[in-house]
């Protein structure tokens, strides 16, 4: 069921979610949401649930903007994978010798 309703926008930008659609999405105090302008609607998604394409739509942008290429990426995150293997093999050896 769709939920409608007018909100007001403050002096500085902000407007309050209303308390049924806080509610139904679980959003508490502190959660966080993403907002994205598509055409003229703003769409608002819960951090938790954004899918791997969401998440490439957002960095994609600020990748480039820093000079971030997938080659870069690729790189990073197999160093990253490989320092995570030898910390994880580095504790089970020290779990077996005791």
């Amino acid at each position: 069921m769709a939920v409608s309703q007018v909100v007001k926008i403050t002096s500085k930008g902000q407007f309050t979610l209303p308390v049924e659609m806080r509610r139904e999405l679980s959003l508490s105090k502190d959660s966080y949401v993403y907002v994205t302008k598509l055409g003229r609607l703003i769409v608002i998604k819960k951090l938790d649930e954004l899918s791997l394409d969401d998440i490439s739509t957002i960095l994609e942008p600020l990748a480039k903007r820093s000079g971030v290429t997938r080659k870069i990426l690729a790189k990073d995150i197999e160093r990253a994978r490989e320092t995570m293997l030898g910390e994880k093999q580095g504790k089970t050896q020290i779990h077996r010798s005791h």
